[in-house]
């Protein structure tokens, strides 16, 4: 009558994260959908989708995600398919990527590796030492 197959058939999208100015994350952390970054974010993140920096966010820290697109500051090493540094933008570090774009005003400073799809996803992050996320919000903002 209502259908039984409507209300399993349909897959849902993760949900979009949300890290905002102000917040600081310590630790090793893990991402179903894109993620936006406008706090801070010190360990590891691992993304199965787009991790979005704006120009308050700073990552100091190991990313395997689809796609960065940063617009604040990134330190340490990547792993993605694609990166785009936006106009205040700057990655220093380590980079294997499949394709990379610098508009205007961004600054790449490091190593870049060219990688296949393939190589890319084949890539690891180290094994977490700490599993623990451990969130602060600043009294200053």
């Amino acid at each position: 009558m209502f259908g039984k197959n409507l209300l399993f058939t349909r897959k849902s999208s993760p949900a979009l994260s949300f890290i905002a100015k102000g917040t600081r994350l310590t630790g090793n952390i893990e991402f179903a959908g894109d993620v936006l970054i406008g706090g801070e974010v010190q360990g590891q993140i691992l993304s199965q989708a787009n991790v979005i920096v704006e120009q308050t966010g700073s990552l100091h820290c190991e990313v395997k995600c689809r796609e960065l697109i940063i617009d604040g500051y990134f330190k340490g090493r990547l792993i993605c398919e694609r990166l785009v540094i936006q106009a205040h933008g700057i990655v220093d570090g380590d980079v294997a990527c499949t394709s990379m774009q610098v508009n205007e005003g961004g600054q790449f400073i490091g190593l870049r590796i060219k990688e296949d799809h393939q190589t890319i996803h084949a890539h690891s992050l180290p094994s977490a030492t700490s599993t623990n996320v451990l969130l602060s919000q600043s009294q200053n903002d």
